[in-house]
């Protein structure tokens, strides 16, 4: 992926900045925050190489239909509260 796009109707938390920057930096990828007007016509350009995250199922499933990646918000947080449980069982102390 080259870029990741952000696009929010609601607040972004800290643990959602955090895990956006570990894949910017993982993947070497330009972050942007959108509007919801600048998401449509950057979905429409179809981008495949675009990674999308919004908290609207809508505009989710726009970019899923034009082939981006994509995922929201309540999703990735979930993903890290199972990883910061599993740290937790394997006795690692994870940071905060």
């Amino acid at each position: 992926m080259k870029e990741i796009l952000v696009c929010l109707l609601g607040k972004e938390d800290e643990v959602l900045t955090k895990q956006i920057s570990m894949l910017s930096e993982r993947h070497h990828a330009d972050v942007r925050r959108i509007s919801f007007d600048e998401a449509d016509g950057c979905i429409a350009e179809g981008d495949g190489d675009v990674f999308f995250i919004s908290d609207d199922e809508a505009m989710l499933d726009k970019a899923r239909a034009k082939g981006m990646a994509v995922n929201s918000p309540q999703k990735m947080r979930e993903s890290y509260e199972k990883a910061m449980e599993m740290l937790k069982a394997l006795g690692g102390r994870p940071q905060q």
